[in-house]
Parts: structure tokens; C-alpha cells; sequence
């Protein structure tokens, strides 16, 4: 049913719960992941600490799959999430994409449910495919 499940990582725990999830749907499907995450076109920090960050937390998501059984592809792109989520879904070829509803831990006190973060709207609303929102 679905053959790539995309997969964004940020490093939240909301994050880390879609992560447990794509490997739960991709055991059951037989399905591989795509685990993607994003550094900011413009940031105030490094690149390098970035690049490295970025590194890490995909690496993450590869080791957990992989004790899984689940076989994972790892993309670090420089970009624009809320921009560009929409055409990272198109290139990786996903089937599905399972992703937080919510883009950080610092808003916690903010939240409520019915709230969704901007990209996972713009992915919702802009994607060809179906969308499992992890909240």
C-alpha cells in the first residue's frame, strides 16, 4: 500500500513520535523511509553546528528503523520547510508522509488542539498525498 513514507525530523518530541509511528506503518506495509530534515536557508547559526545537528538527528531515525528492520534514506536539504515541503514530498517519491502537527517544543503552553503547525498546513493543503498528522 505504501511503498515510501516520508518522514520530517526536527528533533521535538512531537517529532520523535511520528518517527514511531512511520516505523510502526512501515513494519506492517513493508514500506521504506524517507527521513528528511531541513536547515533553514538563513539562520543566525552556524552552518557547520547545523549541518552536524541535521546529521545527527537523521542518523537517529536510521538507527531506530534499521533495529526495526526497516529500511531508511537520509536527506539533509537546505531550504525553506513551509516553501519547499511540498516539492520534498514530489522528489522523495513519498506514498505517504507522517509528520507532527506541531513544528517545536517551545510553544507547548500555546497549543491546543485543534491547532496545527504552518507546515504541516501547507503540506495538508499543497500535497498529492495522503498526510497521518502525529500529535
Amino acid at each position: 500500500m505504501f511503498d515510501t513514507i516520508m518522514v520530517p525530523v526536527d528533533g521535538s518530541k512531537y517529532s520523535d513520535k511520528a518517527i514511531d509511528y512511520a516505523i510502526a506503518i512501515a513494519e506492517k506495509f513493508n514500506s521504506k523511509i524517507v527521513a528528511v530534515h531541513v536547515l533553514k536557508e538563513f539562520s543566525a547559526n552556524s552552518y557547520d553546528n547545523e549541518e552536524d545537528k541535521g546529521d545527527d538527528l537523521l542518523g537517529k531515525v536510521t538507527e531506530k528503523a534499521n533495529n526495526a528492520g526497516v529500511s531508511t534514506i537520509e536527506h539533509l536539504i537546505t531550504g525553506d520547510p513551509l516553501r519547499d515541503m511540498a516539492t520534498i514530498v514530489r522528489k522523495t517519491r513519498a506514498d505517504l508522509v507522517i509528520m507532527h502537527a506541531f513544528g517545536s517544543d517551545t510553544f507547548d503552553d500555546d497549543l491546543n488542539e485543534n491547532q496545527i503547525g504552518s507546515v504541516s498546513e501547507r503540506v495538508i493543503r499543497t500535497g498529492n498525498v495522503p498526510v497521518l498528522l502525529i500529535k
